[in-house]
């Protein structure tokens, strides 16, 4: 069915608009406010301020390839994540940057010409809140990040803890986060952000059911899963269009129906798709495979549409070879025709990707299949009524793939995707 958050998923291209990733540099920090992030490359230029041997810490040891995120937030809490590598051997460092641009009082240079944090720390060597340069722990699968039981703020090169401490945060504020790939594999990662209360070491669905009021959580009997739609941050209910299909068709009806939240008979084992949209908000999208006859609660976090976020669409399939789409396109076509629909003020980046990681096919090949592949969704939308120039297409061939040596359908699927950007 469909399957969606960041990209579409089968081969498909663009051709126009700026780089592949573009999140390099400060400027183009990707804009995070959602707990996971992914896969992404750090693949910008290195930035010397950034760099610094001999500091026990502090800055990278050598300017690396790097990407930038940027994080509003969203209540009083403690800040901790988990930086996931593809590949458990890179060997991912990190730095957090608090943005004080708002309190400098000695940078002449930035007062006079208004200067964000962005243009500071091109500036000057600041001085990062948190980081960690330590080697990389295989036992861990190279993951690295903050916890709430890590003991120091700062880890230095060497064989050292992995994870630093996590950092208690205020409402409203914003942290720059790089991330250096030591070793320029060219391998993707996953942020995974998890927002956690200082006073509560409450999990996520403690914070969620604390907001689902008792009216809502006592409406459904044993023997019914409820399905939540709620907004990623706030945790506030979200009345969407709420569209439900089975793995297994024989299961069950489709359920196509507008609400808050609904109960599902769901026994162990069957799997669903859901998708859920409304104006304003990304699609929400999740693929959900019961683990009793009894689970106690389904959320679909729905995030609020923001510049360089993105949505994947895993059903957008062709023939192969063939720009030509195959039958189980359709829903996630109609899908993305809704969510322009309901959102008309919204332009696109429509980017397209195949599979071809031992380069069967020469590289022109896989370009202008991805390109072929990103222009026919264009065109489909074109020929719903939307606007051209709310949208841009641009093929990337076999570049980014997601899993280098795919060893299954899903890995491969993975690969030949199309990704829709935001570029409002």
């Amino acid at each position: 069915m469909r399957s969606f958050f960041v990209t579409i998923g089968c081969i498909i291209g663009f051709a126009f608009f700026a780089q592949a990733q573009n999140h390099g540099s400060c400027d183009k920090a990707v804009l995070i406010d959602t707990s996971s992030y992914g896969p992404v490359y750090a693949d910008g230029i290195p930035n010397a301020n950034l760099a610094m041997p001999h500091t026990n810490g502090t800055y990278f040891e050598k300017p690396h390839t790097v990407v930038w995120f940027c994080i509003d937030i969203p209540y009083d809490t403690l800040l901790t994540f988990d930086l996931v590598p593809q590949n458990p051997t890179d060997d991912l460092d990190f730095l957090l940057f608090k943005d004080e641009t708002s309190e400098i009082k000695n940078c002449s240079a930035c007062r006079a010409s208004q200067r964000t944090f962005c243009d500071k720390i091109a500036l000057t060597r600041m001085v990062p809140v948190r980081t960690n340069i330590a080697h990389t722990d295989t036992s861990l699968n190279g993951i690295t990040g903050l916890s709430v039981t890590a003991k120091d703020v700062m880890e230095p090169p060497g064989k050292h803890p992995t994870y630093s401490k996590a950092l208690a945060v205020k409402k409203d504020e914003r942290y720059y986060l790089v991330v250096d790939n030591y070793t320029s594999a060219k391998r993707p990662f996953t942020l995974k952000i998890h927002f956690r209360f200082p006073q509560s070491d409450s999990t996520f669905q403690t914070e969620v059911n604390d907001q689902v009021s008792p009216s809502i959580k006592s409406k459904y009997r044993k023997g019914q899963v409820p399905v939540y739609i709620i907004d990623s941050l706030t945790k506030a209910p979200v009345r969407a269009k709420i569209e439900i299909e089975w793995a297994n068709v024989k299961d069950k009806e489709p359920i196509d129906t507008i609400a808050t939240d609904l109960g599902l008979a769901l026994k162990k084992g069957q799997k669903i798709n859901i998708t859920a949209s409304v104006r304003g908000y990304l699609l929400g999208q999740l693929s959900y495979q019961a683990v009793t006859d009894s689970d106690k609660a389904i959320y679909v976090n729905m995030l609020q549409i923001k510049e360089h976020m993105k949505m994947i669409f895993k059903h957008m399939e062709f023939e192969k070879g063939l720009a030509k789409f195959l039958p189980t396109a359709t829903e996630s076509l109609n899908d993305l025709l809704g969510f322009m629909n309901n959102n008309p003020t919204v332009k696109i980046l429509i980017k397209g990707y195949v599979n071809d990681p031992y380069q069967y096919y020469d590289a022109q090949y896989d370009l202008d299949l991805s390109k072929k592949r990103a222009e026919a969704v264009y065109n489909f939308l074109i020929s719903k009524g939307v606007d051209k120039n709310r949208m841009n297409w641009r093929g990337l061939g076999n570049k980014e793939m997601v899993y280098a040596k795919p060893s299954n359908e899903d890995e491969m699927e993975a690969n030949r995707r199309v990704e829709v950007e935001i570029v409002k």
